[in-house]
């Protein structure tokens, strides 16, 4: 049986998406038969998907007015597919190493049965496709990336890691749009857990696409109709209290209180916090 479940609903297969999606998948596929991975939804492309990388698929999942699928059906669709411990809910443009199994190991060490794990992500300047290359030239990218890559700032968070026993009844937040996330980490707040930031041991690798599907940046995250749904929903923005940890894993695994280091990490992020807000503010509100 997986300890971990990995899932995740992808974007229509097709244009940069697909080879996007594709380089993810191919860095899931090669963590092992420890890790199993759902793809969900019905877009183009996603259950052949899921048949060529040996991935589960779990199609008709419940959306909104618009279409877009509810996280609040997908974490209920994969807790009766899957009996693994953990759920990791992931972007399908995220590419992982086998830090996430080290990780995860080092966490069943030292954590309980309520945690919520987050973490930034790097941008990459990865613009082919590497189905083709050797573990040997993935784990040298992927190294090369943690050396010298470019930080996303903390309020961008692509993954959620948890025992399947937690979030059992969520809004219907849309994915892929504004808020829900922030509400994930005010909410483990809320229960007075620890919220665990595995930056400095895991890699997590984001690849650079635009959002004409969802009609640009300032659409889906802040002026469009579901990202105010979802802020509805989530009574608020929660944009402060949801990035913040109240502990970290170091790099090599110990786990250890956040205490006074969140001062300068947050001085680094400014920077990243102002460019992400400038990208969104000159984002288009329509594709």
């Amino acid at each position: 049986m997986a300890t971990l479940c990995l899932f995740s609903i992808p974007k229509p297969m097709n244009g940069d998406a697909e080879r996007l999606q594709h380089n993810a998948f191919e860095s899931w596929r090669r963590l092992g038969d420890t890790l199993q991975v759902i793809l969900l939804g019905d877009d183009p492309g996603v259950a052949g998907a899921a048949a060529h990388y040996g991935f589960d698929h779990l199609p008709r999942l419940v959306t909104n007015s618009q279409g877009t699928p509810l996280v609040s059906d997908a974490l209920t669709r994969v807790r009766q597919h899957s009996n693994a411990d953990w759920l990791l809910y992931t972007n399908a443009d995220i590419l992982f190493d086998t830090s996430l199994s080290t990780a995860v190991a080092a966490l069943r060490r030292s954590t309980g049965n309520r945690f919520l794990g987050i973490g930034q992500r790097l941008e990459s300047d990865l613009t082919v496709d590497l189905r083709g290359w050797s573990d040997a030239e993935m784990n040298a990218w992927m190294a090369a990336q943690r050396r010298a890559g470019q930080w996303a700032s903390v309020v961008c968070k692509d993954f959620f890691l948890f025992p399947r026993h937690l979030y059992q009844t969520i809004p219907d937040f849309a994915v892929g749009r504004g808020n829900w996330d922030n509400w994930m980490v005010y909410q483990a707040h809320r229960w007075g857990m620890p919220v665990i930031d595995l930056t400095a041991h895991l890699t997590a690798v984001h690849q650079p696409h635009g959002h004409n599907h969802s009609g640009g940046r300032r659409l889906a995250y802040v002026a469009g109709a579901e990202a105010r749904e979802n802020q509805r929903l989530a009574r608020g923005r929660h944009l402060l209290v949801g990035s913040h940890a109240s502990h970290y894993l170091d790099a090599e695994g110990h786990l250890k209180p956040m205490g006074w280091r969140w001062l300068p990490r947050a001085a680094k992020d400014t920077p990243r916090f102002i460019e992400l807000l400038r990208s969104l503010i000159q984002s288009p509100t329509a594709s």
